[in-house]
């Protein structure tokens, strides 16, 4: 969720990784980005030109790779035929938009914006190499469209506001919010999500109750 005040150069940076790691197959990718509708168009220009900087192919084709082909050819085909919906419900890629030239299951790193409201491409995890772009008016319609999905697991916030960041963040629906970063992981705090994202927590001490089995005994000592 990305307010009109925030740092639009570092929010790009900062996508470039957090939405295109392992080609977008992470649970926790930038994947779904609600900006301010007074500075979308300058966040697309620079995510773009973020994502144009990428390169993709093999992993063994040098250290110079970042996004390598998705894990296999069903979810090749599953990522393109997402892509195929969201352009017949109305958004258009602003960069990419289909197969990588060449051989492998590679997808083009892909921005889509013009976005409508409740796309599926919004709603459901395309778990590929694809950003999407909506665009909000006010602060309490981007939290509610923020959480009117079925997932949970992770948010970010971009804001210089602290007392917006505080706030917004403890009314996202999720198990992870960051503020002004995304994908930044740290053993101490807990890792999960809410609603359709799972139970339980990975990381951190809380983790320790997954490998638990607690047990109450209960002695009556009366004679």
């Amino acid at each position: 969720m990305v307010f009109a005040d925030a740092d639009l150069d570092l929010v790009a940076t900062a996508l470039r990784s957090a939405s295109f790691y392992n080609s977008g197959q992470e649970c926790g990718a930038a994947c779904r980005v609600l900006v301010h509708e007074s500075v979308a168009a300058e966040l697309v220009d620079r995510l773009v030109a973020q994502v144009r900087e990428l390169t993709v192919g093999a992993p063994d084709a040098g250290d110079d790779i970042e996004v390598g082909p998705l894990v296999s050819k069903a979810h090749y085909y599953r990522v393109l035929a997402h892509l195929d919906r969201a352009f017949a419900e109305g958004a258009r890629a602003a960069i990419g938009g289909g197969a990588w030239d060449g051989t492998g299951y590679f997808v083009q790193p892909t921005v889509l914006v013009d976005v409508p409201v409740d796309a599926t491409c919004t709603r459901e995890e395309i778990f590929g190499p694809v950003v999407t772009v909506e665009t909000f008016t006010t602060e309490d319609e981007a939290v509610q469209r923020a959480n009117n999905v079925p997932l949970g697991l992770s948010a970010s916030v971009w804001t210089s506001d602290a007392r917006r960041s505080h706030d917004v963040a403890a009314r996202l629906d999720a198990g992870t919010v960051w503020v002004n970063s995304h994908l930044v992981l740290a053993n101490e705090v807990p890792w999960g999500g809410f609603k359709g994202s799972g139970y339980g927590r990975d990381l951190s001490v809380y983790a320790l109750d997954d490998y638990s089995r607690t047990k109450h005994v209960m002695h009556y000592h009366g004679r």
